[in-house]
């Protein structure tokens, strides 16, 4: 005679989940850049080199779990120009920490932005490089 469970009545999972700094990393990279007024991200040449033996495309963005389970996120941020910085780089904590909040489970203790850079964009560049003539204004 089979025996038979309920429903209700099902053991607990056992076991551990991990979730590697560096998918937190991705996440927080990904979402990042769908906020409206950020260039990129921009890492530093060593991140450049680990990103080409890696394969991974996260430079500019890292993670550090703590003990206490919880998560701080450090991006180096590039702005175009014309918008507000401040309100980007808020729209960026707000979208970093929902999207890695909502994927892993882990809890977001801080979102720093370090804006780096300013994309000026091509014809804002073509604009600064033209020599003005005497007499214009």
């Amino acid at each position: 005679m089979p025996t038979e469970r309920k429903a209700g009545k099902r053991a607990p999972w056992r076991g551990h989940v991990s979730i590697a700094e560096e998918v937190v990393s991705s996440i927080a990279s990904i979402a990042a850049q769908e906020v409206e007024g950020l260039s990129g991200l921009k890492g530093t040449v060593a991140d450049g080199f680990a990103a080409l033996l890696s394969g991974e495309k996260r430079r500019g963005v890292a993670a550090q779990l703590s003990e206490n389970q919880s998560i701080r996120i450090r991006l180096k941020a590039v702005i175009e120009y014309g918008y507000p910085i401040h309100e980007v780089a808020q729209k960026v904590q707000a979208k970093v920490k929902q999207e890695i909040e909502g994927m892993t489970g882990l809890r977001v203790s801080a979102v720093d932005v370090y804006v780096q850079e300013l994309d000026i964009g091509d014809k804002q560049a073509e604009r600064i490089k033209e020599p003005r003539v005497k007499g214009e204004s």
